[in-house]
């Protein structure tokens, strides 16, 4: 018999139930501040309500997700979304990976260079679109003046103000934000991998190309399922960057679902329809969480 069995039973009891008092009055609270306001969000899109006339709403049913179905502005920021969200997830990967293998060597000065490349994801968002809309402007940005005086273009571009300029600025500034926390993740892959794989490829022949296809990509498939995971519902759920560069213009070029929740609820006043649109954002993004934790559970299973 074990010493614990051995305890009288109002100690074992004791100690089974004191954690859970200790957290449940932060459980409570947290659960209350999480979940009201998503379940005040659902109630609402079944509401035709107005911002400066909110008491007097009336209940519609299902009325907005109809109106929902067939607006094209709902659609073309669905698209939109989903081209930002692929454009900022494949790019950002693609230079975190790029600095991450760079970084994974050893080098003089590799702890420094780790710091600096770290910077852009220190920067608020604010910032780094201040920053980025004079580098983009058309007539004193440095972007323009590098491209004409490169020959790449013959005149400066308005990045800002053209529809088929406006989207891949805002990707180039969120793949800049963004790219030093996917560099973090793949470079703690990296470092997981055992270095006798390197070494054993090495022995049989292999080159750089075969040993990063062979080894370093089966060695970070965990690690990407995650980090890919991570960067989609960052994408899906970014207004910060988007507003301040262009709030969803020209010609609602750049309207992702978030902008355009935002835009509909506090530009035009139409709460219960906007309500109705981030629901429909809150099932997109719901639909990648369980996906996440599905694969998360998988990896921790034994």
């Amino acid at each position: 018999m074990i010493a614990s069995d051995r305890l009288p039973v109002p100690v074992r009891r004791r100690l089974d139930w004191l954690p859970v008092w200790l957290i449940a009055p932060a459980a409570v609270l947290m659960s209350v501040l999480m979940f009201y306001p998503i379940l005040r969000g659902v109630v609402l899109s079944f509401f035709n309500t107005r911002l400066l006339r909110y008491d007097e709403g009336r209940f519609i049913g299902v009325g907005n997700y109809v109106d929902l179905a067939d607006d094209p502005y709902f659609w073309n920021s669905l698209t939109v979304t989903i081209l930002y969200a692929a454009g900022s997830v494949v790019f950002t990967y693609a230079v975190g990976l790029l600095f991450a293998l760079l970084l994974d060597r050893k080098m003089p000065g590799r702890g420094l260079l780790r710091m600096v490349v770290i910077m852009p994801w220190a920067i608020p968002e604010v910032v780094a679109v201040l920053i980025f809309v004079w580098m983009l402007d058309a007539q004193y940005g440095i972007i323009n003046y590098a491209l004409v005086e490169a020959r790449i273009v013959d005149r400066p571009l308005a990045w800002l103000s053209q529809s088929g300029l406006a989207l891949p600025a805002v990707i180039l500034v969120t793949v800049w934000q963004q790219f030093p926390l996917a560099m973090l993740i793949l470079l703690a892959g990296l470092q997981t991998i055992p270095a006798e794989q390197h070494e054993a490829a090495m022995v049989d022949g292999a080159g750089a190309v075969k040993r990063f296809r062979y080894v370093t990509l089966p060695g970070l498939r965990p690690v990407n399922v995650i980090l890919v995971l991570i960067l989609i519902l960052n994408s899906f759920r970014r207004v910060t960057i988007l507003y301040t560069m262009t709030a969803g213009g020209p010609a609602r070029a750049t309207e992702t679902l978030s902008i355009l929740t935002y835009n509909t609820a506090f530009e035009y006043q139409k709460i219960g329809y906007a309500a109705a649109v981030g629901t429909a954002l809150l099932a997109i993004l719901l639909v990648f969480s369980i996906v996440y934790f599905h694969v998360l559970n998988r990896r921790q299973a034994p």
